[in-house]
């Protein structure tokens, strides 16, 4: 022990000796590192000359491309062609700063339209695209489809920028050793989508899709999955696929009326029918119109099951339709008065308790005035999988109460059980009604990954105890001066023998 106290001593002490040498190097000027001129001239000029690019507006609208099943199977899932239908419903309802590109796929995916925007001058060729969908290919390749969607949008700028696969089937390439490999290729190839921001919809058709497929595929890129369990149930499904990519404002069917006010500029009344039926609009001037007869302001897409109606400028009051099955219909309005909503989840944990708030907009600021909200209600309707719907009154997020405060109201809702949900936010004042639609899918939460005991650490070897006693300055000096008359003794002793041995050889 005496003797590695001792050693530490001498250490230090050499170390007292050394340091002083040390710092004045550390803070010697002929050691200190400067830019080369060329460097600090280079470095400044680049930086006067490349500033920061101001970000740029991205351009408006979203890229969407349509990748619609084209398997032999539709023929027996789809005998009608409802999904083209369904398909020109969903590009009719896209603005005209969008663009749409259109796919197909079965063993491959073939490119029909590429992204074009969707002005109405083009709805023809897009529409001609949608018409050229098959069913008549043997297999479902699935991962090809959304490599060359992924393809499709790579060039893209726009914010949003969105596939939407429909399919009736799973994905099967006649061989148990392709369908891995391409499974394989679709799990490495969906966190690249994620990764780009290039988000799926997919729409599962019938009972013979792969549906937790497809909802997986959904979830794994944070887009948006929809059930279609009929084939008149598809136009519904890509009406709920609108509602998720632009949030659009409506008003409310009211059985077979809905109500018009004088902030709302266009309305498009999409509306279920019975198939072979006709239906007809009834202005509040009581004018009937129909499909073959209507005025320059009303536009009029009829199919099978529903037709879409486009008014610009809505005489204000109420409208009514007959014929209409009840079911589905909506109005979505373009209107100076929005209700909106920061809820937009797509995919939520079975009981987890959420919050839904709701509040007005007029020309983009949050309406407050006390006038007007202490005449308006909110609530919201939650219809899930039972399709019992549950109604909330929304309270002000201020006051907890229904009176008026900042104009912002809240309410809380745990989704009891798996599935689809769809909630329906309803603000109705003295002379107007508003309601937008969210859906969401309830999944099981995760399962907590168990957390592995880490193995215990070594306890590290015990160090012999130092205290202040062991550091001795006196001692540490004492050495020094002992070590140093040793050198010396060692030293002239030498130098004796040196001196004697010298003079014997000089006598010899």
């Amino acid at each position: 022990m005496s003797i590695l106290r001792s050693t530490n001593n001498t250490l230090l002490a050499i170390l007292l000796f050394c340091f002083p040498v040390a710092a004045l190097a550390e803070h010697d000027p002929a050691r200190i590192t400067v830019p080369l001129p060329e460097q600090s001239a280079l470095t400044t000029a680049t930086t006067r000359s490349s500033p920061a690019p101001a970000t740029s507006a991205l351009p408006e609208g979203c890229d969407v491309v349509l990748l619609m099943d084209s398997s032999g199977s539709m023929k027996r899932t789809d005998p009608k062609g409802y999904r083209k239908g369904a398909a020109k419903l969903f590009i009719s309802l896209l603005g005209e700063d969008d663009r749409i590109g259109v796919m197909s796929f079965g063993d491959t995916a073939t490119r029909l339209a590429p992204l074009t925007l969707n002005k109405k001058q083009n709805r023809k060729q897009l529409f001609s695209a949608v018409d050229r969908i098959t069913s008549k290919e043997y297999s479902t390749n699935i991962t090809d489809a959304v490599q060359k969607g992924f393809d499709e949008l790579r060039a893209s700028l726009r914010r949003e920028r969105i596939i939407i696969m429909m399919s009736d089937g799973k994905l099967a390439l006649g061989a148990a050793e392709k369908d891995t490999a391409a499974l394989e290729q679709l799990k490495r190839l969906l966190p690249k989508l994620a990764q780009a921001n290039v988000k799926l919809y997919t729409v599962a058709f019938t009972e013979e899709s792969d549906s937790v497929l497809l909802e997986n595929m959904a979830k794994e890129t944070g887009g948006f999955f929809r059930y279609a369990r009929e084939d008149k149930d598809v136009h519904g499904m890509f009406a709920s696929l609108f509602e998720k990519l632009k949030a659009p404002d409506a008003v409310p069917f009211e059985g077979e009326a809905f109500t018009i006010d004088s902030e709302i500029k266009e309305a498009t009344v999409l509306v279920t029918k019975k198939p072979g039926t006709a239906l007809s609009l009834m202005d509040p001037s009581g004018r009937k119109n129909t499909a073959s007869g209507h005025p320059a302001t009303i536009e009029w897409y009829q199919s099978s099951v529903f037709d879409m109606i486009t008014i610009q400028e809505p005489a204000p009051g109420k409208w009514g339709v007959k014929l209409s099955t009840n079911e589905g219909n909506k109005v979505y309005v373009l209107t100076n008065l929005s209700l909106k909503t920061s809820f937009d989840r797509s995919f939520v944990n079975k009981g987890e308790t959420m919050i839904i708030d709701a509040w007005l907009e007029k020309q983009g600021g949050v309406v407050t005035e006390q006038s007007i909200l202490e005449s308006t209600t909110f609530s919201v309707e939650v219809t899930g999988p039972d399709a019992k719907p549950i109604k909330l009154d929304l309270t002000s997020t201020a006051t907890g109460t229904a009176k008026p405060a900042s104009g912002k109201y809240a309410t809380r809702f745990t989704s009891p059980v798996v599935g689809e949900y769809t909630m329906t936010l309803l603000s109705q004042g003295k002379t107007f009604k508003r309601t937008r639609s969210v859906s969401f899918n309830a999944i099981e939460p995760p399962q907590a990954t168990p957390v592995k005991p880490k193995p215990a650490a070594m306890p590290a070897p015990a160090l012999p105890a130092q205290n202040d006693e062991d550091v001795s300055w006196g001692k540490v000096l004492l050495l020094f001066v002992i070590v140093n008359l040793a050198i010396a003794l060692l030293a002239g002793g030498g130098y004796a023998i040196w001196k004697k041995t010298s003079k014997m050889r000089g006598s010899a």
